[in-house]
């Protein structure tokens, strides 16, 4: 039995559950499937036996055989080849491994060869419990890839905890698909809510049973708790805003081995996770779809890049504080166009109220479609789909819309006649501008399960920049996605500067170096802010040390404070509401970074 443990966006606390409940469970099998900032190591402690890259097949090109006719650009769906001079050139970050340019080659000139994306480990914890984790090399993007590998590494276990990404991107789906059932990690707040219903819709089209778990949920409202009753959703726990929690997460510590009563707690839990009818799956209602033809999709993407300097807020784990933050940025900076990058979650907008004045549909792409009136049930597609997006049922082949990436393999080696597949161009998201007293927000949503999150942020960016020239700003800012993925890679074309929002965490330290190390590619200036900084103070000296010993400057210190979070919850910004305690010091802290990021213009 795979249980998966998963939320809508960061800092839930999905991995504190996920950890201690591998830790009461026994023989229970551990898999972290959070493969751009895996932290399951850091809390248990794994014997790590084994590693194993994760290989994608990209193709090979032989120039001796190649004639430059243009065939394989001509079919590749994401611009990852290009013919020049008679040379055929290939851009490996677009690349999605599909097959279609060796398939298509008239002389054979494409080969595919191993290229590697990442590792998979395994090893063991306590009382020779399996664990296993996946991670994605630095600067590549597909990390799906990854976490595939993982679930197929436990998929013959007993009972297994599968801690999956957060969010409802193509990540996310690959994770928690295979799962029998999921466990949602939410808390009481606007964006809890507003994240808890995206999550749930991809669980619904997943055909995947949920209940929810609420963290700290004591600081909000009951909004939460109503959702999930209106939709039949059975909540097993509910887990208190207590400071003790977080600073024994901090430190990299168990709660269940710290007091009995969250051993208790956990092992009631894990009582009720496996028992499939403590699970709901609400009925799917087929939304009306809107397939959006070229033309309604590339009107924007022609939008004219101009000269301006970008400010990405950014976090290599969720839940520091990066939203927050740059909200409060939003209310500080006047010369700014803001832009919510973070589409799998994009809650910038709930703390910028304002009045909607464009929204605009997003297309990621293409997808197949397969008509069974054509179809002979050959399975020629089946055996070519690198994805696994297709199966046979009852003699006809379908396409599992969440899994296919609308490369058009499909429909190349279709033997039928007619052929029996077409490609389609669904709306996969949305763009919507704002007019706020802080300025124009610009903010995207990808459906769930939906690819192409990096092309998403890049036309948020585009539009931001847009508006940016026609009012005069000069400067976008972005509250960029966490990790370390091809959504934050989109974020930081045309930047003079990054913010990193760290947390004293071991895992939040952990994060911390791995994006560090992505911006090493892009030799950009970085800063830091720590968030909660008195929950572990050995910790923040720890991250400053690690600080300074990299050039990065820290800019400020924020205290843990639950007027903060109540600011949040009442979808205030906290350096503008004045029943928060630490507005005063917030409005100082953003005053620095930005004077620092003017700077590094000049």
């Amino acid at each position: 039995m795979i249980i998966a443990i998963a939320s809508g966006k960061g800092g839930t606390g999905k991995t504190l559950v996920a950890t201690n409940l591998a830790a009461v469970i026994p023989g229970a099998t551990y898999a972290d499937c959070d493969a751009e900032e895996p932290n399951g190591h850091l809390f248990l402690a794994p014997r790590i036996d084994k590693k194993e890259d994760v290989f994608i097949k990209t193709p090979l090109i032989d120039q001796d055989r190649c004639t430059g006719c243009g065939e394989c650009a001509r079919q590749c769906q994401f611009n990852a080849l290009a013919v020049v001079k008679g040379k055929v050139l290939f851009f490996s970050e677009l690349c999605h491994a599909c097959g279609v340019c060796s398939a298509v080659c008239p002389e054979g000139a494409i080969k595919e060869r191993p290229h590697v994306l990442g590792k998979v480990r395994t090893g063991t914890f306590s009382d020779n419990k399996s664990f296993v984790d996946g991670s994605l090399a630095i600067g590549q993007l597909r990390s799906a890839e990854v976490i595939k590998q993982v679930v197929d590494t436990v998929k013959d276990s007993e009972f297994v905890i599968l801690d999956a990404p957060p969010g409802t991107s193509c990540s996310a789906v690959a994770a928690v698909s295979k799962a029998d059932a999921c466990l949602l990690v939410t808390e009481p707040t606007p964006f809890g809510l507003h994240d808890l219903r995206l999550a749930r819709d991809m669980l619904t089209r997943l055909r995947v049973p949920c209940a929810v778990l609420i963290n700290r949920a004591d600081i909000g409202d009951e909004e939460v708790e109503r959702y999930c009753k209106d939709q039949g959703i059975p909540v097993l726990a509910c887990i208190p805003f207590d400071r003790r929690i977080a600073a024994f997460y901090a430190e990299g510590k168990l709660i269940v081995d710290e007091q009995a009563k969250w051993r208790d707690i956990f092992s009631n839990l894990a009582r009720k996770l496996s028992d499939i009818e403590n699970y709901s799956l609400p009925d799917f209602v087929e939304s009306e779809e809107k397939v959006l033809d070229q033309a309604s999709v590339s009107s924007e993407s022609a939008a004219r890049v101009s000269a301006l300097s970008s400010f990405p807020v950014l976090s290599g784990k969720g839940g520091t504080g990066k939203t927050m933050l740059t909200a409060c940025l939003t209310a500080a900076w006047q010369n700014k166009v803001a832009a919510d990058a973070d589409v799998d979650a994009a809650n910038l907008g709930i703390l910028l109220e304002g009045e909607i004045t464009e929204e605009m549909p997003f297309s990621s792409g293409l997808q197949a479609e397969i008509d069974s009136q054509l179809c002979t049930g050959c399975g020629t597609c089946v055996d070519a789909c690198h994805f696994s997006a297709i199966e046979i049922k009852e003699g006809e082949a379908y396409v599992q819309e969440l899994f296919c990436e609308g490369c058009g393999l499909c429909q190349i080696v279709c033997p039928a006649e007619p052929n029996a597949v077409t490609l389609r161009r669904p709306r996969s998201g949305g763009i919507t501008i704002k007019e706020t007293p802080y300025g124009d927000v610009v903010s995207a949503e990808l459906f769930p399960g939906a690819e192409a999150s990096g092309r998403l942020v890049t036309q948020v960016r585009k539009i931001a920049e847009r508006i940016s020239t026609r009012n005069g700003a000069g400067n976008i800012l972005i509250d960029g996605s966490p990790g370390i993925g091809c959504p934050v890679n989109a974020a930081l074309t045309g930047t003079h500067g990054v913010l990193l929002v760290a947390e004293p965490s071991i895992s939040s330290l952990h994060d911390l170096k791995r994006i560090l190390k992505l911006l090493d590619f892009f030799s950009l200036k970085r800063w830091v802010v720590i968030n909660k900084y008195d929950l572990s103070l050995k910790l923040t000296g720890e991250i400053e040390g690690f600080c300074t010993d990299q050039n990065v400057p820290v800019l400020g210190r924020i205290p843990f404070d639950r007027t903060i979070t109540e600011s949040i919850t009442r979808a205030q910004i906290p350096s503008m509401d004045s029943c928060c305690n630490q507005a005063g010091l917030l409005r100082e802290i953003t005053g620095r970074v930005l004077a620092e990021f003017e700077k590094e213009k000049r």
